[in-house]
């Protein structure tokens, strides 16, 4: 562990005696560094998370995180922090083990969609499964209220310059060039509608085409809700060559007592390199292994489709295959049944420390 004593008084003028700790296993002493503008140069390791935190008691075992989990890349990485302007303060950084890290997260708890973190979609073709909803950009469809992301669907026809057109409209957000990661958790808490034919999915694509187009590359499906059938939830991945030569595997979770679209329910998955997890309220109710899935392009690889990097996205369908056999249509909703509204609360995604 290494101790830092700085004067009473800092050369930038702050009115404090701040002594500095670092735990640390292979980084170097000399580099760790405090700059006038509040900024901390912290060496760090791939692979490996670290944590700034702050106690006025350095015999404390109570610290303080600073800031959100720091992700190793090799190089010295600034940390930029306020201090506080007490008598004495102690500050560390720890490297976390053995945890989930959490690196990214939207809680919606502004007054708009944070674009740096979600791109719209706009798209008229009825997402290649005979579809019946128009993706709009306006705010009508997406926006944020009460601390929860909302995704809305209308009865409101939508035609394209070349005639098509769609009875329904709705939104799709995807993090796109904003935020991909591969394996991780990946975790909701949402509330999904209950209306006849619709069909609001959290789910996951690669963002690269590395083995091919649909479904070459694969797809996660973190949560999907079919219509009226809520008292169950989808988890899916699909695999093998591009359409029509792909496949899926996946099951349903019932749940014990209530349905989806009667309050908040959190879902996630832990995505490993040889296997991925679907878990429901905490309740983990399948898992797939690399020798479930394969990859058309790479028969060599034992991991691929699910080796590359994917992105989030959140959309609400309406109508469509995935309805085959259920006897569901949107298009037996009264108007005032509109809109059919999925909303969610938080993502958050998480690294494993080792």
């Amino acid at each position: 562990m290494l101790f830092l004593d700085f004067p009473k008084v800092a050369p930038w003028g702050l009115p404090l005696a701040l002594a500095l700790l670092f735990a640390q296993s292979t980084a170097q002493a000399e580099a760790l560094t405090i700059e006038p503008a509040l900024g901390l140069d912290i060496p760090t390791e791939i692979g490996k998370y670290y944590q700034l935190q702050q106690s006025d008691d350095l015999e404390s075992e109570s610290w303080t995180d600073v800031g959100q989990p720091i992700e190793g890349t090799g190089a010295e990485v600034e940390k930029l922090f306020s201090f506080k302007e007490d008598d004495s303060v102690f500050y560390r950084v720890v490297e976390l083990k053995n945890q989930w890290v959490q690196v990214w997260a939207d809680e919606f708890d502004g007054d708009s969609i944070d674009l740096t973190k979600w791109g719209k979609e706009e798209n008229n073709y009825g997402g290649g499964n005979n579809e019946a909803q128009h993706y709009s950009v306006l705010e009508k469809y997406a926006y944020v209220e009460n601390g929860k992301l909302h995704i809305a669907v209308y009865r409101d026809p939508y035609t394209t310059v070349d005639g098509k057109t769609q009875p329904y409209s709705s939104a799709r957000l995807r993090t796109l060039q904003r935020g991909d990661w591969k394996y991780g958790r990946f975790e909701v808490r949402a509330k999904v509608p209950g209306g006849e034919g619709i069909w609001p999915a959290i789910w996951m694509l690669p963002s690269e085409p590395a083995y091919g187009i649909w479904a070459a590359s694969g797809e996660i499906d973190i949560l999907e809700s079919k219509g009226t059938l809520i008292d169950r939830t989808y988890g899916t991945i699909h695999y093998g060559g591009s359409w029509p030569d792909n496949t899926y595997t996946g099951t349903e979770y019932f749940l014990p007592e209530g349905n989806f679209a009667d309050g908040f329910h959190t879902y996630a998955i832990e995505w490993y390199e040889d296997r991925i997890e679907w878990y429901v309220n905490g309740v983990k109710y399948q898992t797939l292994t690399k020798d479930q899935w394969f990859s058309a392009a790479a028969p060599d690889s034992d991991t691929a489709p699910f080796d590359q990097k994917f992105h989030l996205i959140i959309n609400v369908a309406v109508n469509g295959g995935f309805f085959n056999g259920t006897n569901q249509d949107a298009n037996n909703l009264p108007d005032t049944a509109f809109p059919q509204v999925l909303e969610v609360d938080y993502i958050r995604v998480s690294k494993w420390a080792e």
